[in-house]
């Protein structure tokens, strides 16, 4: 039954209104979205993020970058604050004051005007944390082959899926760089690839992987489903072009101790892991074979799996020596939802400005409108009723959309354990066989959220560089748990880089955080990082 508090949802967000019918026409023939895993750490550097940091070598020569940071965290609360612990990979401890130790080494492909068809390159990132936050964490550990267009890897690498690719957004819908890294195997072709017969203008790019989510607090051993697909109409040397792009994750298998005595969820705990259930993890549609229950439950009579995604558009134009991105993300758990467009309202938009001039005053400026809170239930103020789209909760996996405690995807989709625990929380239980009662708490209990975001990045003289980021968030918990009226959210962040002569070129990385509002579980916070940073290129 849904409550009557549910009508705190703004009827009128004018704001989603205008953006969502302006590119609803746009979103018809909305084509896929692909991943692309930027290598570069997420602290503030003095050289932007997206500029890359080891020289092109036109001799076609491997490149290999070892790096070591060190640093310590302060927060007023013992929490560090909201946007310097978001989206950095799940390596900024959660609590401080923490000391942090980082070493990484990298190598790349060779680059050149004539790269190898056949490459091979790896990369290694450890990250130790002393203080309230204590532990080693291998953040990164992979190696990677590329034969022509194709690159296949495997371990823990840090990757975001979706077309908003820029280190400085809030984050894509579905993986935003908040979590660590899932160890996978994936393969695909990661730059687009020119169609020929298209003279150039169409170019393509995705992957398909398989991961493993290792063990929760509530189920063992499931797996990771992930596929992408981009598409881009125009050259490399076009000044507009348009990109679609489609993306689709699920979590599967797995066993569930609390489900050991329900028989509609799993067979005696152990969730669906067989090849027919991967093979309709792969391609979730609802089929006879699925009415098997010797090898299926009533549970997954429609799809196996917890499977979510989105759909997305961008147009780039190119200005000079700007580039101006407008890009929207179109959120779907049901299938049917992503066509018949009743969460139409719902999803990513944003506006990205980026200066290819180096060393500009102004590098890159980007402002975003998140809105999850209509859900298919909701549209344009109209309570349309039926099933619902439960962003990134789910019954058989009760840590929700979750790696190692924290969110997949976006982080203004909350976890839990991070709100304000006078808020409510979602809950379930069930019996182990042995009739052993479990009780827990699902990992997000805020997904209908409207948040604004801009984020800034420039450089100060010859060697400065800074980064500020600001939201504002109305979050509403859950449809069936919703949130007290006004519990609203304030984070910002400035980080400041210096370049220094000293250590033969070392980096200082100074960020403050400041965090007011209801729903975090500090009403105040404020706290910084301080740093020092030092980098080796060295050429094989």
């Amino acid at each position: 039954m849904i409550t009557q508090r549910h009508n705190q949802y703004p009827r009128r967000l004018w704001t989603t209104r205008f953006i969502a019918y302006g590119l609803f026409g746009l979103l018809m023939p909305a084509g896929m979205a692909s991943a692309h895993g930027p290598d570069s750490l997420r602290l503030p550097r003095t050289l932007p993020t997206w500029v890359p940091v080891i020289p092109v070598d036109s001799a076609g020569k491997r490149s290999t970058r070892a790096s070591v940071e060190a640093g310590g965290f302060a927060s007023s609360s013992g929490v560090t604050p909201f946007w310097l612990q978001t989206n950095q990979f799940g390596v900024v401890p959660a609590t401080a004051p923490s000391g942090l130790l980082r070493v990484g080494m990298q190598q790349t492909y060779r680059q050149g005007t004539s790269p190898r068809k056949t490459d091979w390159g790896y990369g290694l990132d450890i990250v130790g944390q002393a203080g309230s936050s204590q532990g080693v964490i291998l953040a990164e550990a992979y190696l990677k082959a590329r034969l022509g267009v194709f690159e296949l890897f495997g371990g823990r690498r840090r990757q975001i899926v979706g077309l908003v690719e820029s280190p400085l957004s809030s984050g894509s819908f579905i993986w935003s760089g908040n979590a660590l890294p899932l160890p996978r195997v994936q393969i695909g072709l990661p730059d687009y690839a020119p169609l020929g017969f298209t003279r150039n203008w169409l170019a393509v790019k995705g992957f398909f992987a398989h991961g493993w989510f290792g063990d929760g607090r509530y189920v063992q051993r499931s797996y990771l489903h992930q596929k992408a697909i981009f598409l881009r109409l125009g050259t490399d040397r076009s000044r507009v072009r348009l990109y679609g792009a489609f993306n689709h994750q699920s979590q599967w298998a797995g066993y569930a101790p609390f489900l050991e005595m329900d028989p509609a969820t799993s067979f005696g705990g152990q969730i669906a892991n067989s090849l027919d259930a991967y093979l309709n993890v792969v391609v979730p549609m609802k089929t006879d074979a699925l009415k098997n229950l010797s090898k299926f439950t009533t549970y997954d009579q429609n799809r196996v799996g917890d499977h979510r995604g989105a759909a997305e558009l961008a147009l780039d134009v190119k200005a000079g020596t700007w580039s101006i991105l407008v890009y929207q993300q179109h959120f779907y758990e049901r299938g049917r939802k992503l066509l018949n467009f009743r969460n139409i309202e719902d999803g990513l938009y944003g506006l990205r400005l980026l200066n290819t001039r180096r060393k500009a005053a102004v590098q890159e400026f980007i402002v975003e409108l998140f809105n999850s809170g209509n859900q298919g239930y909701m549209q344009f103020g109209q309570h349309l009723g039926g099933e619902h789209e439960e962003y990134f909760l789910n019954g058989q996996y009760p840590d929700s959309w979750s790696y190692r405690g924290r969110t997949l995807g976006t982080a203004f989709i909350s976890q839990a354990r991070d709100t304000n625990p006078t808020l409510p929380r979602p809950t379930f239980e069930g019996m182990t066989a042995d009739n052993q009662l479990i009780q827990g708490i699902h990992g997000i209990n805020n997904n209908r959220v409207w948040a604004l975001y801009t984020g800034i990045a420039g450089n100060l003289g010859a060697r400065w560089g800074y980064v500020a980021k600001a939201s504002f968030s109305r979050n509403y918990g859950t449809l069936h748990l919703p949130f007290p009226a006004e519990t609203n959210q304030l984070s910002t962040m400035a980080s400041l880089t210096k370049s220094l002569r000293w250590l033969n070129g070392a980096t200082m990385l100074l960020s403050v955080g400041y965090d007011q509002g209801k729903l975090l579980a500090n009403p105040m916070q404020y706290g910084g990082y301080l740093g020092l940073r030092k980098e080796w290129k060295v050429r094989s």
